[in-house]
């Protein structure tokens, strides 16, 4: 698959981090990019790229009814969807105890909602349109949907149950999916990063920051460009399916 102006992406959690990076970076390519958010996305990012390659729309990917609704403008606006990014999620960290308050059948559901399900209906809704498309094609396209886990997915720290469980369900579902939608020509891969310089990970305290800085093996936190350069490397590696990779310079996890 080229990354070209032919390409359309539809990007969740692209209002910052690894949404916005990989956003950037396609539109700089000439791609046409779809980009949803539950918060606004700078409006004045927005006005560097014409509006016929670049549409922001608000979305909760709780809503699964707002996400048929996006894909379906998404299409409507540019025709076809042929990779996705599931970025949206959210870390809520809480340590198991029978005195801590904060963790609750609440947060659970908040947190399995927005990383597992609404991962999983973005992907299930860009899959039928892409069957449709694939049915209307000449010759068999590839198409793509790639969903982020984290190094919490099989290498949680203390106090991340509730997040590592539901990174790890993501990393789990990536493999059945690609084993459903590679007969369509779909693939499906599963990234899983460490600590990077995002909002989610600059909002942790500033020693734990560090610390896990030192817990890798280049003594730094990765940059979002390096996100987006691992996530163009699997847009173009057409054999590269089922899988899930670590993009964490071999982070050792400390007990903290």
């Amino acid at each position: 698959m080229k990354i070209d102006q032919n390409l359309v992406a539809f990007i969740t959690g692209a209002s910052s981090g690894f949404g916005l990076e990989v956003a950037k970076d396609l539109l700089e390519k000439g791609c046409r990019c779809y980009l949803t958010d539950r918060d606004n996305i700078d409006s004045e990012f927005l006005t560097r790229y014409p509006k016929n390659i670049v549409i922001f729309r608000n979305l909760d990917v709780t809503d699964e009814e707002g996400i048929k609704n996006a894909i379906e403008d998404c299409v409507a606006q540019f025709g076809q969807i042929d990779v996705v990014l599931n970025s949206a999620g959210v870390n809520i960290p809480a340590y198991l105890s029978i005195t801590d308050q904060k963790f609750s059948p609440l947060l659970i559901n908040k947190c399995f909602n927005i990383n597992v399900i609404g991962t999983f209906n973005v992907s299930k809704y860009a899959a039928l349109q892409m069957v449709k498309q694939q049915n209307k094609a000449q010759e068999k396209k590839d198409y793509l949907i790639v969903n982020v886990g984290s190094v919490a997915s099989f290498n949680s720290n203390n106090g991340m149950s509730i997040y590592g469980a539901s990174k790890g369900a993501v990393a789990a579902m990536t493999l059945p999916m690609a084993r459903d939608l590679g007969r369509y020509g779909i693939r499906v891969v599963c990234m899983c990063p460490g600590i990077f310089d995002t909002p989610m990970g600059k909002s942790a305290p500033e020693n734990l920051y560090k610390a896990t800085a030192r817990g890798t093996c280049l003594g730094r936190h990765g940059h979002p460009s390096e996100f987006s350069h691992a996530f163009q490397g699997i847009v173009e590696s057409t054999f590269m399916n089922g899988n899930h990779f670590f993009l964490d310079s071999s982070f050792a996890t400390p007990s903290l």
